[in-house]
């Protein structure tokens, strides 16, 4: 009986909460987008649901990037808290959304890299009106990060990721650009 309880309780968490392979080439367009938050870099959606976490930059009373911590990241839970602002746990700071970050060699700005992939770094600048901005190499081409979407296959034990997008806009052009990094 037990057996039975366990098999039924993993199909329904996977079924409610996994949106499944519809969402695998991107985010919905009715996943919310974080709006009206002071010193906003980027977002991370999942496939999972709703819940994002989100990138803002901490600045001095100067408007500089502040030397101890350039950037502080938080969830918010639209799925479960109706957008709700919520800390990352231990688990979540230090194996997925956390980040290390140092200061460039230009003396502006910090390289951030987040935990769970080191494999691109995120450069926090200020652009031209002196607002805080995430950069990214996306598709070879030097870009303003908007957000990043990534698809988690959670019919495993520990959720493993199939592939990550990144959505960035070049700082040239303006053009909108996606670059998918599969995870082999």
């Amino acid at each position: 009986m037990k057996y039975c309880s366990f098999v039924f309780l993993l199909t329904f968490f996977t079924s409610t909460f996994s949106f499944g392979q519809d969402l695998e080439n991107g985010r919905p367009a009715d996943f919310p987008i974080p709006s009206n938050i002071d010193n906003f870099l980027f977002f991370i959606q999942r496939n999972q649901n709703e819940n994002t976490i989100v990138y803002v930059a901490r600045l001095d009373k100067d408007g500089n990037f502040q030397k101890s911590k350039p950037a502080e990241v938080y969830w918010l839970r639209y799925a479960s808290e109706n957008g709700k602002r919520r800390e990352l746990g231990w688990l979540e700071r230090t194996f997925a959304y956390g980040f290390s970050s140092k200061k460039d060699k230009g003396g502006n700005g910090y390289w951030i890299e987040l935990t769970a992939y080191d494999g691109r770094k995120i450069h926090l600048e200020m652009d031209a009106q002196h607002k805080p901005i995430a950069t990214i190499t996306c598709n070879g081409r030097y870009s303003k990060l908007d957000y990043i979407w990534v698809f988690v296959d959670e019919e495993r034990v520990w959720p493993h990721v199939l592939h990550v997008d990144i959505h960035a806009t070049d700082m040239e052009t303006g053009e909108e650009l996606m670059e998918r990094i599969e995870n082999k």
